[in-house]
């Protein structure tokens, strides 16, 4: 067997652990992506109590770092696709961090926004 149908044995083993794959072609919330023509929405993100500015911010973020990723999906859960492999902390937890930061700025007086 030579390497190159190895490589693809592989990647259909892997593929079959999810429900989907395909590309974000946008973000329409943080909780929402649009992969291919699917709308999947992100289990366990959650927005709210963010300010109007804080939300912008975000959105711009997720839109710069997420359209056109390559990504599998398993349930509510969406995860980089890394040909081969993928990255073991989902999108869903990524993204609530990042809002659970932009929280924290508030907390601690760094966004006087709030």
């Amino acid at each position: 067997m030579n390497a190159l149908s190895l490589i693809s044995m592989i990647l259909l083993l892997q593929a079959s652990h999810f429900d989907m794959q395909g590309t974000i072609t946008d973000v329409i919330s943080p909780s929402c992506l649009l992969i291919g023509n699917e709308s999947i929405n992100l289990a366990d993100v959650d927005a709210s109590g963010l300010t109007a500015r804080q939300y912008a911010y975000l959105m711009d973020d997720l839109k710069s770092s997420l359209k056109g990723k390559d990504v599998l999906i398993k349930g509510g859960y969406v995860y980089f696709n890394l040909i081969g492999s993928y990255n073991s902390q989902s999108i869903n937890e990524m993204t609530q961090k990042d809002i659970s930061d932009l929280k924290e700025l508030c907390f601690f007086g760094y966004d006087t926004d709030c």
